[in-house]
């Protein structure tokens, strides 16, 4: 009886997000290419409606701070290794970097975030004395591994580490499979194409970090066969009016035949303590469309009240739904406090906002607040010299 109720309130979702946006969707997931039908996900039984602003999510850390930042997700139709959604994120409690290593988890909805049975967390530890950050997951489907890759900053380079795994336990050692200047790596995305090869967007930052202005940034590209040798680095065409682009989560959509992207990005002459997510889409993952609001800004939430920073998404083709993994901070006592938050739009109410023209009265109350709150200026402050 409950999985029949599941089944008619998806089939009504897709009906109504069909006829608002004019198109028809497949029922099929993405990773890996099975076309059986997906198992049922609990936390998706209500109706989308109820989900559609971000709630807090809590999860359990290494260092037992709950404060994490760079989510990413990997979600398969099927359970893999016992799961269907893995996760990997790094603890920054109060911006303590020291403490920023990635963190695997596992669990069978969005919210559930469990350290993956026999894995002692963090997965990776810096090899040098600088610090790590950026995690980013991918499935193998011709090795059925997960691949995780991520960033480490030394004080001269920025450098992208990957790690295997059979099982999400069991990982390979670190392998250093690029590297460049420093800030000139930021927030690699990995998405493994449709013949086998990889492709990797990043942020080149190395002229002013943190408080680069766009006519500074670069935003690159790099295409490998293997997801190991990688060629040179490729321009990519991304603008966001009056915005500098600054952490980004890319992925294919096929059902779409589109990338999509959440851009965290912070108002141009300002910096990266101050960023908002976009949503932006490309036919070729080389030029790209964003849309002009954010999907989330700081103001609307109160654990992600003054940033909005790195965030993930799956896009759920059954449904016509896409599920977001929101990070952020807020300020107290002049620290940034770290937490995620989930939502789930579906598609033609998430595209509805972020082309909406105005934004949400909270933001404009908060922009109005934030000139006199001096703890505020110093968690901004405190921030910003984590990229000197």
């Amino acid at each position: 009886m409950l999985k029949a109720r599941y089944l008619t309130l998806s089939l009504a979702v897709v009906l109504l997000a069909c006829h608002s946006s004019g198109d028809r969707e497949t029922t099929e997931l993405t990773e890996p290419l099975v076309p059986e039908a997906a198992e049922v996900d609990e936390s998706d039984m209500l109706s989308a409606d109820l989900l559609l602003e971000p709630e807090r999510v809590e999860v359990q850390t290494y260092d037992g701070s709950g404060e994490l930042v760079h989510p990413d997700a990997l979600v398969f139709p099927h359970r893999w290794s016992g799961h269907r959604y893995w996760f990997a994120a790094t603890p920054y409690p109060q911006g303590n970097s020291t403490l920023e290593n990635p963190s695997g988890f596992a669990g069978d909805s969005a919210r559930d975030w469990r350290t993956i049975p026999g894995l002692t967390n963090p997965i990776a530890r810096p090899s040098t004395d600088g610090y790590l950050s950026d995690p980013d997951l991918s499935y193998d489907a011709a090795h059925d591994r997960v691949r995780l890759y991520y960033r480490q900053t030394t004080s001269t380079a920025d450098q992208v580490y990957l790690r295997t795994s059979r099982t999400g336990s069991d990982w390979s050692e670190a392998a250093l499979v690029l590297q460049d200047a420093r800030y000139s790596l930021i927030s690699p995305a990995i998405v493994r194409e449709a013949d086998g090869s990889w492709r990797m967007w990043t942020v080149n930052a190395s002229v002013g970090g943190c408080r680069a202005r766009a006519a500074d940034l670069t935003l690159t590209q790099r295409r490998s066969r293997d997801g190991i040798k990688w060629n040179a680095a490729e321009p990519v065409s991304l603008s966001i009016s009056n915005f500098v682009p600054w952490h980004w989560d890319v992925q294919y959509v096929k059902e779409r035949k589109e990338y999509w992207a959440l851009v965290a990005a912070y108002p141009d002459a300002s910096n990266c303590s101050r960023t908002s997510v976009f949503f932006a889409r490309s036919a070729d993952g080389t030029t790209w469309k964003v849309s002009p609001t954010p999907l989330l800004e700081p103001g609307v939430l109160l654990p992600l009240r003054d940033l909005v920073y790195r965030s993930t998404f799956r896009y759920f083709p059954s449904d016509n739904v896409v599920r977001v993994w929101f990070s952020g901070a807020r300020a107290d006592e002049g620290r940034f406090h770290y937490a995620m938050a989930i939502a789930r739009y579906p598609l033609a109410e998430l595209l509805r906002r972020v082309e909406a023209p105005h934004p949400p009265a909270a933001v404009s109350a908060m922009r109005e607040r934030e000139p006199r709150d001096l703890p505020l200026q110093a968690a901004r402050e405190k921030f910003i010299n984590a990229f000197p």
